[in-house]
């Protein structure tokens, strides 16, 4: 089967060649999961910080089906929130 990453942050590193800026589309085995997309895309599992499968909210676990899209983004850092000692 076939599925499009899409790809932010530090998981870009990982999309294979060709890559469309942050999309690329992997050939995975029928049944496979998210972490067997990761896998393939040799992304450690930890980088996975947020995951939707065709928009919705998922997780390492979740079941790929044939043309599923799959957004994986790595934890974010940086701001100051309005509780922070220095923001306002």
């Amino acid at each position: 089967m076939q599925v499009e990453i899409v790809c932010f942050g530090a998981m870009r590193e990982y999309l294979p060649s060709p890559a469309a800026r942050n999309r690329a589309k992997v050939e995975l085995p029928g049944g496979a999961s998210v972490a067997d997309l990761m896998d393939e895309l040799r992304a450690p599992h930890a980088l996975a910080h947020a995951v939707l499968v065709d928009g919705a909210r998922a997780d390492l676990t979740t079941n790929l089906t044939d043309g599923a899209e799959v957004t994986l983004m790595p934890p974010f850092a940086g701001g100051r929130s309005r509780g922070d000692p220095d923001g306002r």
